[in-house]
């Protein structure tokens, strides 16, 4: 694997260069969008086949599987669950997510629905539909500037993407990558965390984590 790095250095330094720095992204962030700042010429890089060959196989070593979405826009790193271990969401960032992917598949089944699949809605709609949610459970609803908090926090994941400030509310642009980050079985664990069951209990996992399908208490994070 380091050598196929060596050589690639060594016949194009630049194409190595802009690797580098996508490898560098992904280990931060998780996802990429095209729509987020210096995001597109990253995705440009990874669609050539000798670089997303090269990543695949480099973070399989680490037991991630990267998935590219060309046609809606973005890539991202999901962790092999067969091979390790998922940390765990904060229980107000899972709770955030499930409504999230809520509102994408009802404005789906809507036909209001933008490009690359994401589906335009603001943060006060969010936030209405979070404060609904939780009404019919027996947690307490977070006040509106700890949801937004916990928005913006998604959003340097590149699941969602905010607009600006405007009126006292903000666009809220919720892509596709939530159906992978809050899998198909969102409802269940929706409804388990308004009852207050605590999805998971395992000691040792990552409380700050962020990912993909939360099956009874975990996701698919990327930390």
């Amino acid at each position: 694997m380091l050598s196929e790095f060596r050589q690639l250095e060594e016949r194009d330094p630049a194409l190595m260069g802009r690797i580098t720095k996508l490898i560098a992204r992904l280990l931060r962030d998780q996802f990429i969008h095209r729509q987020d700042h210096g995001s597109a010429r990253l995705l440009d890089t990874l669609y050539r086949p000798i670089a997303v060959n090269l990543l695949r196989d480099y973070f399989d070593v680490a037991g991630y599987r990267l998935v590219v979405r060309e046609s809606e826009g973005w890539a991202g790193l999901l962790p092999d669950l067969d091979r390790i271990s998922a940390p765990r969401m904060r229980i107000d960032e899972t709770l955030v997510l499930l409504v999230l992917r809520r509102l994408w598949e009802e404005s789906i089944h809507n036909g209001d629905i933008e490009e690359g699949g994401s589906v335009l809605l603001t943060l006060n709609e969010a936030y209405a539909a979070y404060e609904d949610v939780v009404s019919r459970g027996r947690r307490a609803a977070m006040p509106a500037p700890q949801f937004r908090d916990v928005v913006q926090s998604i959003e340097r994941r590149a699941i969602v993407r905010l607009g600006a400030v405007e009126d006292d509310d903000m666009e809220l642009s919720i892509r596709p990558i939530v159906t992978l980050v809050a899998g198909d079985d969102f409802i269940v664990h929706l409804e388990q965390l308004l009852q207050g069951v605590d999805l998971d209990d395992e000691p040792g996992a990552d409380d700050d984590a962020i990912g993909a399908d939360p099956q009874v208490g975990k996701t698919e994070p990327f930390a």
